[in-house]
Formats: C-alpha cells, structure tokens, sequence
C-alpha cells in the first residue's frame, strides 16, 4: 500500500509499508523510463511502482520499504555504494555489475530493438557487428545495447554518445545527430507515436531481456533473505494470476 510521499533535495520517493521494520529497504529506479519507471508531482510512478506496491500488500510480515526516482547512472552508484538496497528495473548484468547479489523474480521481459535513422542501416544486418562505424546514442548508464556493443565501443568501431533519457535520445535520432539508438520497444514506441518523429525506424530487434530488482550482495541476514524470498513469492502469484500483464495492458491502453 502507498503510505507516504516523501522528498528530498536531490530525488524524488515514495515509501511504502507493510509494517514497521528493523530498517527502511530502499531501492531506487529510473525517473526517466516511461511506461515503466518515472517521477511525476515528486512521487515515483510507472509500471514497476505498481508491481511492487501490489507486491507489498501481498507480503505478511514488518517490511518498510521506500523508492526513490532518480536518474539512472545515479540509482546505480546509490546500490552499489552501498546506500540503497535493491535496483529497480535491472537486466541480468553480472560481470558489469557484481556488486548484484541476487537477482528478484523477473515481472517484466522486455523486447529491445535497435532504432536508426531512415536508410542508414538494414534489416539483415547482424547486431552489433555491421553498424561499425556508426554513431549511437544511449541513455546513461544503461547497459541496454548489450556487452558486444560495448567491446565494439571500447575498440573504437562504434561511437558513443550518452544522453539522460528515451525521448533526448530518440529526438536526436530523429534530427540526425545520431546515426542509431539501442533500446526497449514500449519505451521507444511511445515516444516515437507521442512526439511524431517522421525520420526514426525499427531496424531489427536484438533480445529480450528480463528485468528484476537486483539487491545488493553484501546486504544480508535474516531479514534481507526473509524479504527477498517473500517479494520473489509475491510476484510469482502476480504472474500466476494474470495481475502484472493486466498492470501492463492498462497503462499502455491495449
């Protein structure tokens, strides 16, 4: 249940409560990756602040649980420096992020695809090894396009350029001052269709990528696998039954 909002100087959070626990559980998401993680009014929102919310209320037992929206590069630093718990919306990244100990049930799979601008790549190309010599943009500190891309970059076969969200990036893209953008479908999509960007298009899709909440390794105990255990059974009875697609198909109006 949503018990509270709270704000604070550099980020937006919302706390939400089972009871009252031993200490506040925070994980962090994006505030700038709709439909699944945003901010607005200085409250969190979006996809993944239901399934939690809904998660929560199907937990028994002292939980106080607290998220807060920031940008993404940050909520990564505050998980792996040790200030928040769990990172909200993570793909499985074990070698770029080992500091994840464990990963939650996944509600969600996303579709990736790579988007270019109009006649500048083609279908039957292989990703990531025929855009070489193409400039990308991507959100910063995603990890979105994958580890072969990234090699492909650190080689100098492809060039970077990091923006803070979807709509920056695809608004360059359509612009041309990128040649190609990695990214999920919805989150893509709905930019494309709401801000009616005429020179972007699907290029080819890359994978399918489940997203979790990845918790922090070195948080441990008692309480810590209590929690963990009881948010996994959680949203498994969430997938069982048909509530996170029904989440997921109100918010997107299909």
């Amino acid at each position: 249940m949503l018990n509270r909002v709270l704000c604070a100087a550099a980020f937006a959070c919302a706390s939400l409560a089972t009871a009252t626990s031993a200490e506040t559980i925070r994980l962090v998401q994006d505030e700038a990756y709709a439909p699944y993680m945003g901010v607005e009014n200085g409250a969190p929102t979006g996809i993944w602040v239901d399934v939690i919310t809904e998660a929560l209320s199907r937990i028994e037992g002292q939980y106080d649980v607290e998220i807060d929206a920031v940008p993404w590069s940050r909520a990564v630093n505050l998980v792996e420096s040790g200030q928040a718990h769990g990172l909200i919306g993570t793909y499985v990244r074990r070698e770029s992020r080992p500091w994840i100990g464990t990963y939650s049930t996944a509600p969600i799979t996303e579709k990736v695809s790579v988007y270019c601008r109009n006649g500048v790549a083609d279908a039957g190309w292989s990703y990531p090894e025929d855009f070489s010599g193409l400039t990308f943009g991507n959100n910063a500190g995603f990890g979105t396009p994958g580890d072969a891309f990234f090699d492909m970059v650190a080689g100098g076969l492809i060039s970077l350029q990091e923006a803070q969200t979807t709509e920056q990036n695809l608004m360059k893209l359509d612009r041309g001052r990128i040649d190609c953008y990695v990214q999920e479908q919805l989150a893509a999509e709905m930019v494309i269709n709401d801000k009616g960007l005429k020179n972007v298009e699907r290029v080819l899709d890359t994978s399918a990528e489940t997203a979790h909440v990845g918790f922090r390794g070195d948080w441990q105990g008692a309480e810590a696998t209590a929690f963990m255990d009881a948010f996994d059974a959680a949203v498994q009875s969430m997938l069982d039954d048909g509530t996170i697609d029904a989440m997921v198909a109100e918010t997107v109006g299909s």
